[in-house]
């Protein structure tokens, strides 16, 4: 849409700014979980108990849930033309992992016209500030690394009716390769890696799917791993184990030989995501196939492949091939190039090694 073709919400007819109106709307239960991620120093280790950090100025959760409260109630004081909501529940949890980060998680209902996404996001991240502010005197290295909605419901935005988890792909034995394609290293860090930093952006979590034990001793043993829960036959056991271990979500799933993959090629999938569908994915542009292994799978897909699976089918691009599923075309065919051989690998180095960390189509 060109620039001047846009109507903005919070603009009248004069250009002038207002507040939205939502009288025509109907009340609904809405709710709403946000997240604010606080990377602490190795200074703060000792001052941890249990799963929470303990200080002078007092337990520093338990405040920063106080104050994260306090915040979401006051929402509409702090952001311009945000509308006063009821304000019916609000929930904090709060952790710390072995690598002292922190993870917010701030939930709010309301039975009202409009959304409490920007309460749970100023909840999230007041409780993120609370957490810098009371840490800051044992050391003044810390990170708020994100805030971010993770779950909206009662709106227009399907996709985040339910939560979405990334999936890495990496269970694969590479024997065409004749090495591990996870460890392949085109833009200075093993590219499973680099596709779980792809996706953190747009997921609640992101895993790699692997066998069990696979990366042990790698330089990608800490990261988060679902270990097949079925025989290892394929991609499909990885979507099995993803799709059981949290059913109730969405899975964001690539696998690690798309060396191509870029953050515009996810965008344009999450934009197309349709719930009705147990997929939504790329169409192959030559062949016409949905490319399954770059895919938004819905919930409704277990049934799908678990039925595939006993019937003795592996193949992901078949099994998709017989459903209805939401198909999206590519805004450029590289970005769904994979990378099977050593052979390809050392054309891909030649032809866009030289592109910035994959994101950009621009060969040499």
């Amino acid at each position: 849409m060109d620039k001047a073709d846009r109507t903005w919400a919070h603009l009248n007819a004069q250009g002038h700014p207002h507040m939205v109106d939502i009288s025509h709307k109907s009340v609904s239960l809405r709710t709403a979980t946000a997240r604010a991620r606080v990377q602490l120093p190795p200074a703060l280790r000792s001052y941890v108990v249990g799963q929470d950090i303990h200080l002078k100025k007092g337990p520093v959760f338990q405040t920063a849930t106080i104050a994260g409260t306090m915040a979401v109630k006051r929402t509409d004081q702090l952001i311009p033309f945000c509308h006063q909501i009821p304000v019916e529940d609000c929930t904090f949890d709060i952790t710390i992992d072995d690598h002292l980060l922190v993870t917010i998680h701030c939930t709010v209902k309301t039975s009202a016209k409009t959304g409490v996404e920007m309460e749970a996001l100023c909840g999230a991240a007041t409780a993120a500030l609370t957490i810098y502010d009371m840490c800051k005197s044992v050391s003044p290295h810390i990170c708020i690394q994100e805030t971010r909605l993770v779950t909206k419901s009662g709106g227009k935005n399907a996709l985040l009716e339910r939560p979405l988890y990334g999936l890495v792909l990496t269970g694969g034995r590479s024997k065409r390769m004749g090495r591990d394609k996870a460890l392949l290293n085109p833009f200075g860090k093993p590219h499973a890696a680099y596709l779980y930093e792809l996706l953190q952006p747009y997921c609640q979590q992101v895993y790699l799917s692997a066998r069990a034990g696979q990366w042990s001793g790698t330089a990608l043993e800490l990261l988060p791993t679902l270990p097949d829960l079925v025989e290892s036959v394929g991609p499909i056991s990885g979507l099995l184990t993803a799709l059981n271990t949290h059913p109730e979500a969405n899975w964001l799933v690539v696998a690690c030989d798309l060396l191509n993959l870029r953050s515009e090629t996810i965008q344009k999938l999450l934009d197309h995501y349709q719930a009705e569908t147990i997929a939504t994915c790329y169409v192959n542009p030559e062949r016409g196939f949905p490319e399954a292994l770059c895919a938004i799978y819905t919930p409704q897909a277990a049934a799908v492949l678990e039925r595939a699976y006993a019937e003795g089918v592996y193949c992901p691009v078949e099994i998709l091939s017989r459903q209805p599923c939401t198909l999206v075309t590519p805004n450029h065919e590289v970005e769904l190039m994979n990378v099977n051989t050593a052979e390809e690998y050392a054309t891909f180095q030649s032809v866009w090694g030289s592109c910035s960390h994959g994101n950009s189509i621009c060969p040499k």
